[in-house]
């Protein structure tokens, strides 16, 4: 029996939820089918995420917009600069690095079966001040216009948090 992929990844969001159980940090899925939400949000990639972006905060450099639709409820925004770059960004602190690397895993499963065979990963690490912060896996498409998507493990003096990245690659050395 093949299970649809709302309920793999419904239970992806449970058992992320009870692994940072410990503090308030539960997550929980904003949308009904959160696979075609992010097949829809890459193919939105193009006009700089436009359906998606809902209320405004600018910024000198930047304007962040809340997601109309958020796969995990309460964590996604659009950030948009001034060259016309934009990105769809989803991100969660977690309570210590064990959480996040669980986190970070089961994200980093569940995208690449979302995303599919025509896309390849490649997993590296982080760096910040010389130092080791993290894990990276980035998903690119063969087919050109695509963004690149990738899911971030950050540990970095004692912080620890997972993101999620849909935009333009030359950006991914940022998140």
């Amino acid at each position: 029996m093949k299970i649809p992929k709302t309920v793999k990844f419904t239970s992806v969001i449970i058992g992320l939820s009870l692994a940072g159980c410990s503090i308030q940090n539960t997550l929980s899925l904003g949308v009904d089918d959160p696979c075609a939400s992010l097949k829809g949000i890459v193919a939105d990639y193009p006009s700089g995420f436009e359906a998606y972006r809902g209320s405004s905060n600018s910024f000198s450099s930047v304007t962040v917009y809340n997601a109309k639709e958020q796969i995990i409820r309460g964590h996604c925004e659009v950030w948009s600069w001034a060259n016309n770059d934009s990105a769809y960004v989803c991100s969660g602190n977690t309570p210590n690095d064990e959480v996040a690397t669980t986190r970070y895993n089961t994200a980093v499963n569940w995208m690449g079966q979302c995303l599919g065979d025509s896309w390849s990963s490649t997993e590296g690490e982080r760096t910040r001040d010389g130092m080791n912060a993290g894990m990276v896996t980035r998903f690119s498409a063969a087919e050109a216009g695509k963004p690149n998507v990738s899911v971030h493990k950050v540990a970095f003096r004692g912080d620890s948090a997972v993101y999620v990245y849909v935009g333009t690659p030359s950006r991914l050395a940022e998140f």
